[in-house]
């Protein structure tokens, strides 16, 4: 019998937001052939992050193993290059010297689905995931390590941190690391805000203003800013404003979270089932634009383009390319 199929939590995200973008997605295996800025953005400081954690778990130089992840990257923007480098160096001197010893970075784990009140195994889909890592705190507990990037307001008390208290993939990760032999008591949840600081250009030759003295006003400029400038002016706006881009908070999950969460996750397997049997994928136009941004297969769905462009879309090689070994496809009827 073939193993079951993965069911992470990106999956039942997107089929929570809709139906046809999951069928397009995880049944077809289309994906954009170019993330989103955000999402390019999002991936290289994750990348320099997961370096970071794996230099910091065997003694090695931290910020230079997030440099050479983040250089080795293909595709950056150069700006994007400057802004990651300046969010890791600053990271690394504000969380450098915290008490938080590295056990294990990007774990990958396949655990079942569990009706918590049957105590039923799903026969079609098993929970599946990658935690970015698993450290212990000073004071000996286990804990899972969550890396995120936001342009959200992120300090201490907004509605970012009230969210985490529904999320579903903090959930899932208690439960996929303690399937990995892992007594983790909570998730220290690291978050970077996104500089929002843009590249200064040279203002228009017919919109300057000039003083007495022949100077430009301060607001203007004649040329445009350099990298070097940007990333000086970025440096100390990091330095100045510590709190709007670096936060770190502790979720924790009570017994009835963790419970309200598996009847979520075995729902959603349920109705993930039920669609591939009727073959039913519908669409839900509330979720085209979300976060102020337009989804990938919108022109898809709105009959503008096609899936089997080249110049817009590819074919993935598998439904999770995150994990390492996707398990062949089964479904229960």
């Amino acid at each position: 019998m073939l193993a079951l199929p993965v069911l992470s939590n990106s999956e039942k995200k997107c089929f929570q937001s809709c139906k046809r973008k999951h069928y397009i997605r995880y049944r077809l295996l289309k994906r954009p052939l170019l993330a989103t800025a955000p999402q390019r953005f999002g991936s290289l400081v994750h990348k320099g992050l997961e370096a970071w954690g794996r230099a910091a778990r065997v003694g090695e130089d931290r910020l230079a193993a997030a440099f050479d992840a983040v250089r080795a990257e293909t595709f950056v923007e150069p700006i994007d290059l400057v802004r990651a480098e300046e969010l890791l160096t600053a990271y690394d001197a504000r969380w450098a010297d915290e008490a938080v010893e590295m056990l294990d970075v990007e774990v990958e784990f396949e655990t079942p689905i569990v009706n918590p009140e049957t105590g039923a195994v799903s026969r079609t889909f098993v929970l599946g995931g990658k935690i970015d890592g698993v450290a212990r705190l000073a004071d000996g507990r286990v804990v899972i390590v969550e890396y995120k990037t936001s342009s959200e307001d992120i300090s201490g008390g907004s509605d970012y941190w009230k969210r985490l208290r529904l999320d579903s993939q903090v959930s899932d990760y208690f439960v996929g690391a303690r399937a990995l032999g892992f007594d983790v008591e909570g998730c220290l949840y690291d978050v970077i805000g996104k500089p929002k600081l843009q590249l200064l250009e040279a203002t228009p030759v017919e919109k300057r203003q000039y003083k007495k003295d022949g100077s430009l006003y301060a607001s203007q400029r004649d040329r445009d800013e350099t990298l070097d400038e940007y990333r000086a002016r970025l440096r100390a706006h990091i330095a100045e404003n510590l709190e709007r881009y670096y936060q770190r908070g502790f979720v924790v999950r009570l017994e009835e979270d963790e419970r309200d969460a598996a009847f979520d996750t075995w729902q959603t397997a349920r109705e993930v089932r039920d669609a591939d049997r009727l073959e039913r994928h519908p669409r839900n136009p509330n979720a085209c634009v979300q976060w102020g941004t337009t989804c990938e297969f919108f022109a898809v769905c709105a009959r503008e383009a096609d899936l089997d462009d080249p110049t817009r879309y590819r074919t993935a090689k598998s439904p999770h390319e995150e994990l390492s070994a996707p398990a062949p496809r089964e479904v229960a009827a």
